[in-house]
């Protein structure tokens, strides 16, 4: 079988490229003519240059293609306006879905997000399984939230009307190589002998390496129980944020002083930080913006079960161990 990755260079599209590769499948990777090309140009995949924003050159790449990982999308939470989301995220997805289905594609795998259920996980103590409502909100904090879920509509309906066979998996929060965002923040946040938190709460959060979450998804693009099926990737342990500081801390060599400070305060700082890369047009995301303080305090409450039960899906990688594979590629990286 011949798979096609989108968002290839990214932190969960390099993952699946990894795990395609050594399960012994053809893989073709997309990516821009920006992108950093060096992770793929290491491996054995074909790598075909294409954009999800421009339709015709989605077309070469979905030739001879069995099976579609959709992993592309605007990947800035809280950052960025809706025209960019729309773009990237909405009608990229809705390229490739054309695109796809009339290249006789067989299945199209949508990777998507905890966060299309909107403030679902923060009702309660129990998690949110794959029959909760989808109510993310389109606000500027929100943006990737609800460009995700309209994206995920127009697979179901792609799905539904039997152009394609759609399979999807839900992210809590991935982490691992090339990741820019929770591993990225952690790794500099512990790198001092002084790590700061702010303030009291240490929300659950589906945290899951990404390599476990290729294994899913790879499941869930090949089965036929998978067909029309969601799966959120959630690990049998409840992870806490906190742990994952903890974890990286002593992947750096620890033992780190950990001090809490006031919630008020980090806001404060990320709204400047936010403020003053606003103010300087940058394109990319700061190191910390509103977005990323607010969901300090919030809620990522899955209930992986379903793909537990359906596919047998149980991850492999603990906490300690991932972090300490982040940390290993960080410094092997740094030393470039």
């Amino acid at each position: 079988m011949k798979m096609l990755v989108t968002g290839s260079t990214g932190c969960v599209g390099t993952g699946f490229v990894e795990r395609l590769l050594a399960k012994g499948y053809e893989v073709r990777a997309l990516a821009r003519k920006t992108s950093d090309l060096s992770y793929l140009k290491a491996t054995k995949a074909e790598i075909v240059f294409g954009d999800v924003t421009q339709y015709d050159t989605l077309v070469p790449a979905v030739q001879g293609i069995d099976v579609v990982f959709h992993c592309a999308a605007k990947v800035a939470p809280g950052w960025g306006t809706w025209e960019e989301y729309e773009a990237n995220t909405v009608e990229g997805t809705k390229n490739m879905l054309k695109a796809s289905a009339e290249a006789g594609v067989k299945r199209f795998l949508q990777v998507s997000s905890v966060t299309v259920y909107g403030d679902a996980c923060q009702k309660g103590d129990t998690p949110v399984d794959e029959d909760t409502p989808c109510e993310a909100q389109k606000t500027p904090a929100s943006y990737y939230d609800y460009a995700k879920r309209m994206a995920d509509e127009a697979c179901w309906e792609y799905h539904k009307q039997g152009k394609i066979q759609v399979s999807m998996i839900r992210i809590g929060c991935a982490y691992g190589p090339r990741d820019r965002l929770l591993a990225d923040r952690c790794y500099i946040n512990t790198w001092t002998p002084i790590v700061a938190w702010p303030g009291k709460r240490n929300p659950r959060f589906a945290v899951v390496h990404t390599r476990d979450i290729a294994e899913l998804a790879i499941l869930a693009a090949t089965s036929d129980k998978a067909i029309g099926q969601v799966y959120n990737v959630a690990g049998p342990d409840v992870v806490r944020l906190r742990d994952v500081t903890v974890a990286m801390a002593k992947a750096q060599g620890g033992p780190k002083i950990h001090v809490t400070i006031p919630y008020s305060l980090a806001y404060f700082f990320a709204t400047l930080m936010e403020g003053f890369a606003k103010l300087r047009r940058a394109k990319n995301m700061p190191f910390l913006n509103r977005n990323a303080v607010v969901q300090l305090a919030k809620e990522g409450y899955l209930d992986g079960t379903k793909a537990r039960n359906e596919l047998g899906w149980v991850p492999q990688i603990s906490l300690e161990e991932g972090t300490r594979q982040y940390v290993d590629w960080r410094k092997h990286r740094n030393k470039k």
